[in-house]
């Protein structure tokens, strides 16, 4: 190709990447107020809303047009950059190609069916979970699931497996084979900390403490991480959950309804981690593009629960804050010491509830939605088996059989949405999460920085380090520029057995 045309093709395949991202942050705000605001009766023709858009946004990713710029620029799965040597259009064409290679074989028609049936599916797995009855949810979960490996069918590589595809959405180059050697060594030690937790009360944790005052201690921490609030906003919605509506819009929930006091709390701290990302990778050229977000769901993750657990669960960190909770919750601390607080937060239970468990029974969650899903995928499990499957997988990891659907299978809302292969992403983050702590603390004494309230050094650490490259890096680059290696359980394994043998 001459130089003008190669030149054209780079501007277009930037313009039309634009203008996928815009179409993105219109679809997050229908998606916001679907989840905090809209009423039930709404969900129908919000479907269609969302389906429009996402059809136009598959149309434009997977064009005779973004063929032939591909083409034109000289990209293919084997040279996924192309000819550019501009960082930014090489990582734009790396995108572009890649999406282009997946979804340019899927119907728009089924791209409209999915979105329909998943922004539908929201409403009705609200009720089925108010109602605790997983048969309500079955007939429209079946159809997302249909329409899920419809796709995956579409776009598998040959030798792939369905799952594999599914996982691949979520995280680059993931197959089952991956994920259930990263996932082996985890088991031993997890179930040996378990097995040796000591009885710790933590009853005054689930006393009443006001929303206000919890508000402003969660308003104050994130202010401390580097939270931009001219650029992002804080919402309250059933299932806590971080979006960019904008480049400059970054918006997270969060819940008060749980037990704990400390369950908001954390929620609060993991979406500003995910929030975190956000905000620095939608900075100069990125903004308004793709690369403006996590190199992965697994690596977007890995910021929130290193932000959520290794940090916000480690004692410098908590005494740096102890003051605070102590001046707004003086009542319901009264005759707690810190040692204790530490301690009760830092308490290995296991309980029904992915989304309140401690950090180390957090990765049976994740073990058992992924066996599930397998099952679902390969078909030698059926919707309608899901509570007892989920019951018995339950008892067998954690030793808890739950008591209704709403505290077993119903509990999360991924698979209203769609998101079948998400779920490893979690237990995924928690690897590259310890990796990159480990780097971090090789060259910062995070200790001090954390003790000390002022935690910008960490923040711009991180910021600089992983942050700021949003989507520029693929994961298994990005980790290795980091860490030295690619991604493995050593880290993780290692911080959890010192940790709890400490305590």
């Amino acid at each position: 190709m001459g130089a003008m045309r190669k030149e054209e093709a780079y501007r277009q395949i930037e313009a039309i990447d634009r203008e996928i991202t815009l179409l993105g942050h219109i679809g997050a705000i229908l998606e916001w107020d679907q989840e905090l605001y809209a009423p039930a009766k709404a969900s129908d023709e919000r479907g269609r809303q969302m389906g429009y858009i996402k059809s136009g946004m598959h149309e434009l990713a997977t064009s005779p047009l973004m063929g032939e710029i591909l083409e034109a620029v000289g990209a293919s799965e084997a040279n996924p950059g192309g000819d550019a040597s501009d960082p930014f259009l090489r990582a734009i064409i790396r995108l572009r190609g890649q999406e282009y290679r997946k979804a340019h074989v899927v119907p728009s028609s089924l791209v409209a069916a999915i979105s329909e049936e998943t922004t539908k599916g929201y409403t009705v797995w609200l009720e089925a979970r108010s109602k605790k009855d997983w048969k309500l949810f079955a007939p429209t979960f079946q159809r997302i699931l249909d329409l899920q490996k419809e796709r995956a069918s579409c776009c598998r590589k040959p030798g792939q497996g369905l799952y594999d595809v599914l996982l691949d959405d979520y995280e680059e180059g993931a197959s089952e084979a991956w994920i259930d050697a990263l996932f082996a060594p985890l088991l031993e030690p997890v179930r040996d900390i378990i097995a040796h937790a000591p009885a710790i009360d933590d009853s005054f944790l689930r006393k009443t403490y006001p929303v206000e005052a919890q508000q402003a201690l969660q308003r104050e921490v994130m202010e401390a991480m580097g939270f931009d609030f001219s650029r992002g906003l804080v919402g309250t919605s059933a299932h806590p959950f971080t979006s960019t509506l904008g480049e400059e819009d970054v918006r997270i929930t969060t819940r008060y309804t749980d037990p704990s006091v400390m369950d908001s709390f954390y929620s609060t701290v993991h979406e500003s981690g995910h929030a975190l990302y956000e905000q620095w990778a939608s900075t100069g050229r990125q903004k308004g593009t793709t690369i403006a977000g996590g190199a992965s769901y697994a690596l977007h993750e890995s910021q929130s629960r290193l932000w959520e657990n290794i940090i916000g669960r480690s004692r410098p960190f908590l005494l740096a804050l102890w003051p605070s909770f102590q001046k707004r919750f003086a009542t319901q601390l009264e005759g707690i010491g810190f040692d204790q607080f530490y301690r009760a937060v830092n308490k290995v239970q296991p309980g029904c509830i992915r989304t309140n468990s401690d950090e180390v029974c957090y990765v049976l969650h994740i073990m058992l939605r992924y066996e599930i899903e397998k099952q679902l995928v390969k078909g030698s499990l059926s919707v309608d088996e899901v509570p007892e499957a989920w019951n018995k997988l339950s008892e067998q990891l954690l030793g808890i059989r739950p008591t209704d659907d709403a505290l077993g299978c119903l509990q999360d809302v991924h698979w209203a949405g769609g998101s079948i292969g998400y779920f490893p992403s979690y237990a995924l983050g928690n690897l590259y999460g310890a990796q990159i702590w480990d780097a971090l603390r090789g060259e910062l004494d995070t200790d001090r920085i954390l003790a000390s309230g002022q935690w910008q050094p960490i923040v711009r650490w991180l910021g600089e380090h992983v942050w700021q490259y949003g989507m520029g890096l693929d994961p298994a680059t990005l980790i290795k520029t980091v860490s030295g290696k690619a991604l493995d359980a050593t880290s993780f394994t290692r911080y959890l057995e010192t940790k709890y043998k400490e305590m």
